[in-house]
């Protein structure tokens, strides 16, 4: 993780020397100094070009920003006289209610898509009603043939008939 680390840092092991070496604005002759007592040093004329730049672009910001907040407030104050001339529309006639209005619902919790469509919803019950019934009660076979008994025989533990008395 070190050598990644290092490697996006910009370093990549290599000396700074080695990474500036073939930008001519670093070149030691254009860089002049008197005698190295800490005098002004002679800029490149890229870092005017860069610095006017910065500027220029600075600029550019301030006057668009400007032009948006006199845009905006000529918004508002438009918006402002709409809303002072009523529901009255631009030629003299009242506007439509929308359909959100004529509604009239308020707010009403969200529906299952189910719940839209009646005749689909009372389908889907009468399918739900008709698996409960399997449930509960056996389906009826129609009879083929004579009577020939009870296919399963008779289990003599069982009773189902009620006793009066």
């Amino acid at each position: 993780a070190g050598a990644g680390r290092q490697a996006r840092a910009g370093g990549g092991g290599r000396g700074k020397e080695e990474r500036w070496a073939g930008r001519d604005f670093l070149d030691s002759d254009s860089e002049t100094s008197d005698g190295g007592d800490g005098a002004e040093v002679e800029e490149h004329p890229m870092y005017a070009e860069a610095e006017a730049a910065g500027k220029a672009k600075r600029q550019r910001k301030a006057d668009a920003a400007a032009a948006s907040a006199a845009a905006s407030a000529a918004g508002r104050d438009e918006a402002r006289r709409e809303l002072e001339a009523g529901d009255m529309a631009g030629d003299g006639d009242k506007r439509e209610a929308g359909r959100q209005i004529m509604k009239n619902r308020g707010l009403t919790r969200e529906r299952k898509k189910i719940d839209r469509n009646p005749r689909a919803k009372n389908r889907e019950k009468y399918r739900r009603a008709v698996i409960k019934r399997k449930g509960q009660v056996r389906d009826a076979k129609a009879q083929e043939g004579a009577y020939g008994g009870e296919s399963s025989g008779i289990n003599q533990n069982v009773t189902h008939s009620r006793r009066f008395g």
